[in-house]
């Protein structure tokens, strides 16, 4: 691949994380600032003591602040363990799309960044659980727009490195990055649950991965 091709990938994933520093106001910066507390409470209590032994009123205590200020901010325990995922998660997929190496085949670059997500799913498998459940059916409609933020950038930097492909003559021309990277996370999604439920262990997680990867790919060529 190309200077240039490779530099349309970093190009998605900086612009993402350049709408996060964009310049706020003090009250913004302040509230900003809180939700981080809160955050950071939440993440390490439910690391230290478990999602379901970790109460709301320990998390606000933790955050130094009341708890009808924290459910300003999340209305719920499960809010909070979102709020926490989406931070998390947003970093790893930002992080491993800027490790990317320019050389690798494209299937090798896939694998890579769905093998950084899974991994961050692996330091606790009990919390991935809870967690999916209330991605897919979350209670608290502001929890919706949290999750649609992550999904756009990670589809944002999976539709990079079609187009990257595209522009390289690896891949075809006519077809959509975006509905291609929509698929693909579908491919990856799927095979995690399935790792998650215990049916596969985690190598036979990635070869699983990497050949429903590689049908699409392969069909794009």
């Amino acid at each position: 691949m190309s200077h240039d091709s490779r530099a349309r990938t970093k190009t998605a994933v900086a612009r993402v994380a350049a709408d996060r520093l964009q310049p706020v106001s003090r009250r913004e910066r302040n509230k900003q600032e809180k939700r981080a507390r809160i955050v950071e409470a939440a993440r390490q209590l439910f690391q230290e003591k478990g999602f379901a032994q970790t109460t709301t009123l320990e998390i606000a205590e933790a955050a130094d602040i009341g708890t009808g200020t924290l459910f300003l901010y999340a209305r719920s325990k499960e809010d909070l363990l979102i709020l926490v995922f989406k931070d998390e998660m947003l970093e790893t997929a930002m992080t491993a799309f800027a490790r990317l190496r320019a050389e690798d085949p494209l299937l090798d670059q896939l694998v890579q960044v769905f093998d950084a997500m899974a991994s961050h799913h692996e330091r606790d498998r009990d919390l991935a659980k809870i967690l999916l459940r209330e991605i897919m059916f979350p209670a608290n409609g502001d929890r919706l727009t949290d999750i649609a933020e992550l999904m756009d950038a990670i589809f944002a930097g999976l539709a990079a490195l079609l187009t990257t492909a595209q522009a390289a003559g690896i891949l075809r021309a006519k077809f959509d990055p975006r509905l291609v990277a929509e698929n693909l996370f579908s491919n990856y999604f799927m095979d995690m649950l399935e790792w998650l439920r215990g049916l596969w262990t985690k190598e036979a997680f990635r070869d699983r991965l990497r050949q429903h990867l590689a049908i699409t790919i392969d069909g794009l060529r």
